[in-house]
């Protein structure tokens, strides 16, 4: 296969290659609209993004994600890697699995080999290792979830709304009885996703009872075992589900007892992957701008490391993709 060169996301984009190498060398003169859209078709088409001649593999970061094994912090990483990487900075990408043990072996190792910054997704009960990374001057930057009261930048995605608008959608197609499978609620996550379905009932003058909140914690056998209660009580007409894997988790419920998408329970996933557009029928889910995520990300803590900046925190919108997984109460 041909290597993949300048000119090709230039020719794909309709744009001028000096446009695109100014971007992806993150230099100024590009706006914020055209540099994503130019890293996503450099991710799209796996560009290898290169080194410009005045740097040096002499430094370095780190990325501390919770779960690898989960496309949406995969894309993330790579959009990470992506600018700080043409900035001249090695990224050392960890995994936590929610341990907040591992973390903070994480973080030290960090400290102790002289990290120059790092991006992270911190787990439930390590405000306190953060505190000792800030008071250590090492500049940090949360991504996808933050501890609340520090002073540091910071990408999320207004979690709030994004579920809000998914329930008003569902009660504008007449669902009155909606379950949301909550992830875990020690999680910035897992709260503000709670805490917009919650509010959306509420506006919407939809009971409590029924609309019931089942517990996944961002698990996918969790998933299963929660909702299958659920739909096997046939308490609901649409299901909510808040992370991908919370997705696989409800539709192996739904699989196991027999019940028709959407004839019989509507459902909206967490995190549009490929696989959501092929199965069938497509899933109607929240889209998250993962790469896009990454990209800010590694922008804001290169500010950080040069010191010119103060904190800023970006809070992005996600964007809701309805397909036929969800339908109108009454009709098969």
């Amino acid at each position: 296969m041909p290597r993949v060169r300048l000119v090709d996301i230039a020719k794909t984009l309709g744009i001028s290659e000096s446009t695109v190498s100014r971007a992806l060398s993150n230099k100024p003169g590009v706006c914020p609209e055209l540099r994503e859209k130019i890293f996503q078709a450099a991710q799209d088409l796996n560009y290898p993004f290169k080194l410009s001649r005045r740097h040096q593999l002499r430094r370095t970061t780190g990325m501390i994600v919770p779960d690898l094994s989960n496309p949406f912090f995969a894309t993330v990483s790579y959009g990470v890697a992506s600018v700080l990487r043409t900035a001249g900075y090695l990224t050392s990408i960890v995994n936590t699995d929610e341990d907040s043990e591992i973390e903070g072996e994480h973080l030290q190792s960090f400290i102790d080999h002289g990290i120059d910054g790092i991006i992270a997704a911190p787990t439930a009960g390590t405000e306190d290792l953060y505190r000792e990374i800030v008071g250590a001057k090492v500049p940090i930057v949360f991504i996808d979830r933050v501890h609340n009261g520090f002073q540091a930048s910071s990408v999320t995605v207004d979690n709030r709304d994004a579920i809000f608008q998914a329930v008003r959608r569902l009660f504008d197609l007449g669902h009155r009885r909606i379950c949301l499978v909550a992830g875990d609620s020690q999680i910035y996550t897992g709260r503000e996703r709670t805490e917009g379905f919650r509010e959306a009932l509420e506006i919407l003058g939809l009971k409590k009872e029924d609309c019931p909140v089942v517990h996944g914690r961002f698990k996918e056998p969790e998933a299963y075992a929660a909702s299958k209660d659920v739909l096997r009580a046939n308490r609901c007409t649409a299901i909510i589900a808040t992370s991908n894997k919370t997705t696989c988790g409800v539709l192996r419920a739904i699989r196991e007892l027999n019940l028709r998408i959407p004839a019989d329970i509507s459902l909206v996933g967490f995190d549009d992957q490929d696989w959501t557009r092929l199965f069938d029928p497509p899933i109607s889910a929240v889209r998250q701008p993962a790469f896009t995520m990454g990209v800010l990300a590694g922008n804001l803590l290169l500010q950080a490391i040069s010191g010119k900046a103060g904190p800023e925190n970006i809070v992005l919108k996600a964007q809701l993709v309805w397909r036929e997984s969800v339908g109108r109460v009454g009709r098969g």
